[in-house]
């Protein structure tokens, strides 16, 4: 039966097309796992999984159980496939670390021998319900606080020390081994300092976890410009790898979402990686307690950035999203225009085998016109290892437009050439398309995208006229080609 969605997706357009016309769309069945290549996530049915991440932090204790279902779903509506949030919150919504219904995580404050069962009971519903709807949860067991501050658990892990943290840890891999849609994230906006107790603790809880339930998956969110796998205390037990950037392009550390999405997938113990955080969309210009506004153009270009540097799939966030705060539900929070670009985002990839994109970092397909690396005019690109799909994204550099040179041999076919304009979801094919797949080809941007900024993907894949028909494909106007 796989051979011959195999035959009928290559039939229909090339290997490049092949999510489309099989896994795309189609309910995940967790638990996901590394796939067989490490290079990316997969359901149980081995479809690749592709991370389209929101960042409801508070979701645990700020939402009523009918406006929880209410987010969950309208998330699952909008194609996203997975969520990020803390298992207790400290400090940032209405009453911490009290949830909606008046239940603090534990009975004693701040002992974690001290579990409250009605307050993980509420956990249970609604990790149950983000299943039912197909979202995979990054669960934090116990953030631990940008650096080491009053938002996060780190004094408490400290005053609790090895044992309590030990046994909390078994305490939650015993209550969600179950759980097929629960991943583990460690740490929490902070990299305990090597060697101390305190990572120690940190790293008890993770044990605790893996003592009840060894199957889970396992990363970790530590400072800015690092990944899960810089983690040295950690990083034996990392199944995933993390990336955490910052936006400071002058910094000599990974400061983007492509430097350090490259960094991690260069690794020789590479993971899986996917983007965890970066810039979220802010409505008020004071998003916690800086006083920048991250513009669309820059919400696009971060996650378009990682998920051509052989990313898993990002993390998007927004503000009043991440504190669910007043306004969540509204045109500024799920409904914003950032939310809708990112809507827009995941089709271009799950309709593509964008799983067998290869980083075209020494840039033998686009060969010029890539910009600066290191610099936010940097074009990210990827190829599929067959030749059936070249995939590069045009950040923004104002509303001029730029000229790429790509290298056509690449391609294994004729060449369908088109522009995806990511402010609106619309395609323009290049005129002259389909290419030949011979020499080298100036493709020029259109310019402004409707929105004051120049950004734009490049889309090339194989017409299915340059398929060869074979003995399996005889009597059809298609061919097949060997699945990378």
């Amino acid at each position: 039966m796989f051979a011959s969605i195999v035959i009928l997706a290559l039939f229909l357009g090339g290997s490049s097309r092949l999510l489309a016309a099989s896994t795309a769309g189609a309910a995940p069945v967790f638990p996901v796992k590394p796939s067989a290549n490490g290079r990316y996530l997969a359901d149980q049915n081995g479809a690749p999984f592709f991370i389209q991440g929101d960042s409801p932090w508070d979701l645990m204790v700020q939402l009523t159980k009918s406006d929880t279902e209410r987010y969950l779903e309208d998330r699952r509506q909008k194609g996203y496939t997975a969520i990020i949030a803390e298992l207790m919150e400290k400090k940032y919504s209405d009453n911490p670390p009290y949830n909606k219904e008046g239940n603090a995580p534990f009975t004693t404050p701040g002992d974690f021998s001290t579990p409250n069962e009605a307050y993980f009971v509420h956990i249970d519903w609604v990790l149950s319900k983000a299943a039912e709807k197909g979202i995979l949860v990054f669960l934090f067991p116990c953030f631990l606080g940008y650096d080491a501050g009053t938002d996060g658990w780190w004094a408490e892990v400290n005053a609790n020390g090895a044992t309590k943290c030990r046994n909390y840890g078994r305490y939650l891999g015993n209550r969600y081994k179950s759980f097929k849609n629960v991943i583990w994230i460690h740490g929490g906006d902070y990299s305990p300092p090597p060697g101390s107790a305190g990572e120690s603790y940190v790293l008890e809880i993770l044990l605790g976890i893996k003592d009840s339930d060894p199957t889970k998956l396992h990363t970790f969110h530590g400072r800015r410009y690092t990944t899960a796998l810089d983690q040295a205390a950690f990083t034996s037990y990392m199944d995933l790898d993390a990336v955490y950037p910052g936006d400071d392009l002058a910094k000599a550390q990974p400061g983007d979402p492509y430097q350090g999405s490259l960094k991690a997938y260069h690794r020789t113990n590479f993971k899986p990686h996917f983007l965890i955080e970066a810039r979220y969309e802010s409505v008020s210009g004071a998003d916690e307690g800086g006083t920048y506004t991250a513009d669309r153009g820059r919400l696009r270009r971060q996650a378009y950035w990682a998920n051509l540097s052989g990313s898993t799939g990002h993390f998007f966030g927004n503000h009043p999203v991440w504190p669910l705060r007043p306004g969540w539900d509204g045109p500024r929070g799920i409904g914003s225009p950032g939310n809708q670009d990112m809507e827009r985002l995941r089709p271009v990839f799950a309709s593509r085998a964008w799983h067998t994109l290869l980083p075209d970092q020494n840039h033998t397909v686009v060969t010029a016109g890539y910009g600066v690396f290191g610099q936010s005019d940097y074009v990210t690109a990827g190829r599929t290892g067959d030749g059936s799909l070249v995939m590069a994204y045009v950040p923004p550099t104002g509303t001029e437009k730029r000229t790429l040179t790509v290298d056509m041999t690449r391609l294994s076919g004729r060449v369908e050439a088109k522009w995806f304009n990511p402010a609106n979801g619309a395609y323009k094919t290049v005129a002259g398309s389909p290419f030949e797949n011979s020499g080298s080809r100036n493709l020029t941007t259109p310019g402004d995208n409707g929105t004051g900024t120049n950004d734009w993907v490049l889309v090339l894949e194989i017409a299915p006229s340059s398929f060869t028909p074979t003995d399996a494909t005889k009597g059809r106007s298609g061919g097949a080609r060997a699945v990378p």
